[in-house]
């Protein structure tokens, strides 16, 4: 008996009983009855730990998130598997700059122009979720700037609730699922997701480190100025 599917996540399924199959585990998809590529293919035949990180890349950015999630995980993964997942990149093509525009100009109600002397349309990093520019305040200040993917937060949301009927099904009906405690680990997961997509939480927690060791002279927390 497969587990209950959702039409809007057949994608999903699909990508991740292909990536279930090339690594060794058709038996899952056969038993959750996924629909994917032919599971009739030898189990990891041409698959090698160092391609983990890559398909998980390709997949995008929740698998990204996963796989670093996991990378210390030797219940989940062997040793080999988990040293190619802990030089996973998380770098991506940056956010198009007619988008940063938009972007900014909805959440600080104002114009790039208005609200910096200048703003670094190239971004100093780009990675799965957001990416930071640097600009300057009016008055010359120098800042960071990130900004959060356009829809990141709908997509990664609408993969975990994905996820979520896949671990809930191998929980109930597999000895591999019961074992790993997939839906507690989903849920960390989920959890840890939800914390780093609110950016107010993170500047909220850098004001609190630079209260916490202000009498560290050598130690500099840059300043959070951010909207409640």
């Amino acid at each position: 008996m497969g587990f209950k599917q959702q039409a809007q996540h057949l994608k999903r399924y699909k990508d991740l009983a292909g990536l279930l199959i090339k690594y060794g585990r058709s038996d899952l998809v056969k038993q959750m009855d996924m629909p994917g590529p032919d599971v009739k293919q030898e189990n990891g035949k041409d698959s090698k730990a160092e391609d983990l990180p890559y398909d998980l890349e390709r997949l995008g950015p929740t698998y990204i998130k996963l796989g670093q999630f996991l990378s210390s995980r030797a219940d989940f993964f062997p040793p080999q598997y988990l040293n190619a997942l802990s030089r996973l990149q998380d770098s991506v093509e940056p956010i198009p700059e007619k988008e940063i525009e938009r972007i900014l100009t909805s959440e600080l109600g104002t114009r790039i122009s208005k609200a910096f002397d200048h703003f670094e349309t190239t971004p100093l990093a780009s990675a799965s979720i957001g990416q930071v520019h640097f600009a300057r305040l009016r008055g010359g200040k120098p800042v960071a700037v990130k900004i959060q993917r356009p829809d990141i937060r709908e997509k990664i949301f609408q993969d975990l609730d994905a996820f979520r009927g896949i671990a809930e099904f191998l929980e109930n009906n597999t000895r591999f699922g019961k074992q790993l405690m997939l839906q507690a680990t989903l849920e960390e997961f989920r959890k840890a997701m939800v914390q780093e997509l609110d950016y107010l939480q993170e500047a909220r927690n850098l004001t609190s480190l630079a209260n916490n060791l202000k009498d560290f002279r050598r130690i500099i927390i840059p300043y959070q100025n951010f909207r409640r």
